[in-house]
């Protein structure tokens, strides 16, 4: 693929789920961090910044009438609703372990801040020393390279589903993509090809440490996985792009967003998950949810909801 088809997939991008943004409930400072503890695990989560998309975009899927009554309801009343990126940095006694890691230099010019928020924290890079992959989209994968090129993570293992790796490898990955989203492939492709000699791949329940263990949650994308940590009677759920929204997400996990691979797949996972974190009265992190993307799964009349902690 070549830099110009690449840039001009991008521009169509920024154009169309990029769009400037208007009216937002969600409160979006430049760098948010937000720490807590769960047992021997220091759990901290970074801003890499926000992607600004159109309102459609949560759920296309939907009426017009019902999903603008959902908006307002949340209090969004605009055309276009800031996305925020928080994300994970899990300390333990022997490792520093990144859930994901931004979106780079070169997605959209409201990303890549998450160089700039660990720097604000004194942590440099070169000590981190895991990061595990939700899934290749660009604002989870595109960081593993800095300005220069140069891994920014140069000492970490990652740790990633072989099958969320075969999809973006495979030559046709591109094929099964949106137009406007085609050339997330191809970025996907050239970071992995990167990063290759340094994966391991993970399947679920695999333990990437003691009490850190993998979780498919499968549907945003093909291998598209999650990250619970436990501590006792405790559990914390790091759930990458499973559960994206604070209000769609949670209150109507059968609405389909734009960005979802395998939309039918992705609405079981979220039903099924949310079942499961309420149950378990698990704390999460989600990826996209407000800033700094700490709360948990509440009853909300016959379905769910979401509740900020902190």
């Amino acid at each position: 693929m070549s830099a110009k088809l690449l840039q001009f997939s991008r521009r169509t991008f920024l154009g169309g789920a990029a769009a400037t943004c208007a009216a937002t409930t969600l409160p979006l400072p430049a760098i948010a961090a937000n720490k807590t503890t769960l047992g021997r695990f220091e759990v901290t989560t970074f801003s890499d910044g926000h992607i600004s998309l159109p309102s459609t975009f949560a759920a296309p899927n939907v009426d017009p009438e019902l999903r603008k009554a959902a908006w307002a309801a949340a209090g969004q009343t605009g055309d276009t609703y800031k996305s925020p990126i928080n994300v994970t940095l899990i300390k333990t006694p022997d490792d520093l372990i990144l859930v994901d890691m931004g979106s780079g230099p070169r997605f959209v010019p409201t990303t890549g801040k998450l160089e700039e928020s660990l720097a604000d924290a004194d942590i440099d890079p070169a000590d981190v020393t895991k990061v595990i992959l939700t899934h290749g989209h660009p604002d989870h994968l595109w960081g593993a390279v800095n300005d220069f090129d140069e891994l920014t993570f140069p000492e970490a293992t990652y740790y990633v589903a072989q099958k969320e790796f075969a999809f973006w490898m495979n030559p046709d990955a591109m094929k099964s993509l949106r137009e406007d989203r085609q050339f997330f492939a191809v970025g996907a492709k050239s970071r992995f090809e990167t990063i290759e000699e340094k994966i391991k791949f993970v399947k679920e329940d695999d333990e990437i440490v003691s009490g850190i263990a993998v979780m498919e949650t499968n549907g945003h994308t093909q291998g598209h996985i999650s990250v619970e940590l436990k501590a006792g009677s405790d559990t914390l759920v790091v759930l990458g792009d499973a559960l994206t929204n604070p209000v769609i997400s949670f209150e109507h996990p059968d609405w389909q967003p734009a960005s979802d691979h395998v939309p039918d797949l992705a609405v079981k996972t979220r039903k099924q998950l949310l079942d499961r974190l309420h149950a378990s009265k698990a704390m999460i992190i989600g990826y996209h949810l407000p800033p700094p993307g700490m709360g948990m799964v509440v009853k909300k009349g016959s379905g769910y909801g979401y509740e900020a902690l902190g």
